[in-house]
C-alpha cells in the first residue's frame, strides 16, 4: 500500500493523540484558510480515505495494545485481591477488613464480567419457560424454539 504524505501522517497522528479532526487537520495543513465547516468536511473525508483509514486503524490498535490499563489487568488485580483476602480469612479468621476486601473484589469482578446481566437474562428465560409450561396451550414447538434461540446466545 502507498505511504501517506507527511501531512496525512501528521493528521493521523494528531487524531490518534486525541485532537479533534478539525484541529488535527488545521495543524497538519497550516496554510489552509478554509472555514471551520469546510475543514470539518475535509477532515472527515480524509480520515475515511483508504490509506489514511488503514493507518489510523493500525495506530489505534497499537495504542490499545500499549494502553496502561486493560480489562485483563483489572481482572488480574481484582482476582489477586480476592485471593489475598481469602488467604487472610483462612489464616486469620473473618475480620471486617478482609471480608470487605473479598466481597468488594467479587462484586467488581462480577460487574466487569457482566455476571449480573447474564443472571438477569437467565432468570427472564426461566420465567418465560415456566409460564409456557404452565399455560393451557402447551406448545412444545414454541418451547423448543425458545430453547434453541437461548442456546445460540
Amino acid at each position: 500500500m502507498n505511504k501517506l504524505t507527511a501531512k496525512q501522517e501528521k493528521f493521523v497522528l494528531n487524531v490518534v493523540s486525541g485532537m479533534s479532526q478539525r484541529a488535527a487537520y488545521r495543524d497538519a495543513y497550516p496554510n489552509s484558510k478554509m472555514k471551520d465547516s469546510v475543514v470539518d468536511v475535509k477532515a472527515s473525508e480524509l480520515l475515511k480515505s483508504g490509506k489514511v483509514k488503514v493507518r489510523y486503524d493500525e495506530l489505534m490498535q497499537e495504542a490499545r495494545k500499549d494502553s496502561i490499563w486493560t480489562l485483563e489487568k483489572s481482572v488480574d488485580s481484582l482476582y489477586f485481591m480476592m485471593e489475598q483476602a481469602k488467604e487472610d480469612i483462612l489464616s486469620q479468621g473473618v475480620r471486617q477488613a478482609n471480608s470487605n476486601a473479598f466481597i468488594a473484589s467479587v462484586k467488581e469482578l462480577n460487574t466487569l464480567m457482566n455476571i449480573y446481566e447474564q443472571s438477569k437474562l437467565q432468570n427472564e428465560y426461566l420465567k418465560a419457560k415456566l409460564e409456557l409450561l404452565k399455560s393451557d396451550n402447551d406448545d412444545l414447538g414454541l418451547l423448543k424454539e425458545l430453547m434453541r434461540i437461548t442456546m445460540e446466545d
